[in-house]
């Protein structure tokens, strides 16, 4: 009678946070190979030739994003709310609010689309509910302004356009790396974007969330080269990635849209994703740890060095200038297009030029020539936009010399005269 010798037991395999080997050569001997696909939070990569390794990826729970969508959702009712206050509903619309809706006496309008294309309050609301503006950031000390443009949209279709990328890129992100994680490059990005822009363009009013979903489309950059080894196909998701930012960078190029805020929120955004965003697929030597802690250390710093310059810009600290120091940068945000065209051949479908100097709805003037005098003796009456809780003001401006009256230079005077009111 042979001794019986014990039933060899499969290999365990602990399932936890971290990387599982599993031999899958070993496994098919032992039949232990699984008969059904992993999990689908369970994402297969490669090590070496003939070892697949199955790394766990957590199911966190998804919670700045939805509320990151609410929050703007709700912050546009509050706008056309606060563009309907004080109209009298009983009276014939006006441009400022044309399509009105009330709902148990709560009165709510949009301006007419020639004042907002995208179905949204006039200007004077998102001023007093805290637009990026650069001069009331500086001359007025507003620089919670900063902060509350990046929750607030010119109209339904900015907003929903902005929620969607939101909720398609953020979910993704925060399922794999967590709530905090995400909430933190949402918010540098968004605030580093202000700063752009507020900087650059400091006579612009701009809102939307835009820089900051920017900046999740550049953690996603990031994500993908942290976590190479745990895609199928990452060199198909990078150039995707890539070419889908690279096309609405593009397009950000066009007059009245803020690519400041877009182009350097993205640039944040994957900065702070290599200091914040988690490696999954840990190395189990000291030297990966050690690398991934200098890179950490080098990205945290850039982005403190950022703020930092950023601000001095923004504020003028001993003298400095962002459109000195960067003269080209303006490019970012307006290019004439095709690009390479002159204006003087009439080929140009837009100039930034006209655009920029161009008067804004509520800002106008009108040229006076004294009785017997010539074009180069006059002045100017201008109606300059209100201020945030305030009402449109009057300036003259004189003496002037009217020989090149036009729309371009009265948005100059705008811009001059108008802006430090």
């Amino acid at each position: 009678m042979q001794p019986m010798t014990p039933k060899a037991q499969p290999p365990r395999m602990e399932v936890n946070d971290e990387v599982v080997p599993f031999d899958s050569a070993d496994a098919r001997q032992n039949g232990l190979e699984p008969s059904a696909p992993p999990p689908p939070w369970i994402e297969r990569g490669q090590q070496g030739c003939d070892v697949d390794k199955l790394v766990v990826i957590p199911r966190r729970w998804i919670l700045f994003t939805p509320l990151a969508a609410i929050a703007c959702t709700v912050l546009l009712v509050i706008e056309m709310q606060e563009n309907a206050k004080g109209v009298d509903f009983q009276q014939p619309p006006t441009d400022a609010c044309e399509f009105r809706l009330a709902i148990r006496d709560t009165p709510f309008c949009a301006a007419a689309f020639k004042v907002n294309p995208m179905f949204g309050p006039s200007t004077e609301p998102l001023l007093r509910m805290g637009a990026i503006s650069g001069e009331l950031i500086v001359k007025k000390g507003e620089a919670w302004r900063l902060f509350s443009g990046m929750w607030l949209h010119g109209g339904v279709l900015h907003c929903l356009m902005n929620v969607v990328a939101l909720l398609g890129i953020g979910c993704q992100l925060e399922r794999a790396h967590g709530t905090l994680r995400v909430g933190a490059i949402y918010m540098l990005s968004g605030i580093f974007g202000s700063i752009a822009t507020a900087m650059f363009a400091p006579h612009v009013l701009s809102v939307g969330a835009s820089g900051a979903i920017f900046g999740l489309i550049g953690a996603v950059v990031g994500d993908i080269f942290m976590n190479w080894d745990l895609r199928e196909k990452p060199c198909r998701a990078l150039l995707l990635v890539c070419f889908v930012s690279a096309v609405q960078l593009l397009v950000g190029t066009m007059p009245l849209l803020d690519n400041f805020a877009h182009f350097f929120g993205f640039v944040m955004g994957f900065v702070s994703s290599i200091a914040f965003l988690d490696r999954l697929n840990k190395g189990a030597r000291c030297w990966h740890t050690c690398s991934r802690r200098c890179f950490r250390t080098v990205a945290a710093a850039i982005v403190f060095l950022a703020f930092l310059v950023g601000l001095a810009l923004l504020y003028g600290i001993g003298g400095a200038d962002a459109n000195e120091l960067c003269p080209a940068c303006h490019e970012i945000s307006c290019k004439e297009f095709p690009w390479g065209c002159t204006d003087n051949g009439g080929h140009c479908w837009w100039t930034c030029d006209q655009m920029q100097n161009a008067p804004t709805a509520s800002c106008g003037g009108e040229a006076v020539w004294p009785r017997g005098a010539n074009t180069t003796q006059g002045y100017v009456d201008l109606t300059c936009p209100p201020r945030a809780g305030g009402n449109a003001s009057k300036v003259r401006v004189e003496p002037l010399d009217l020989t090149h009256w036009g729309t371009d230079f009265l948005g100059e005077l705008c811009k001059d005269h108008c802006a430090s009111r």
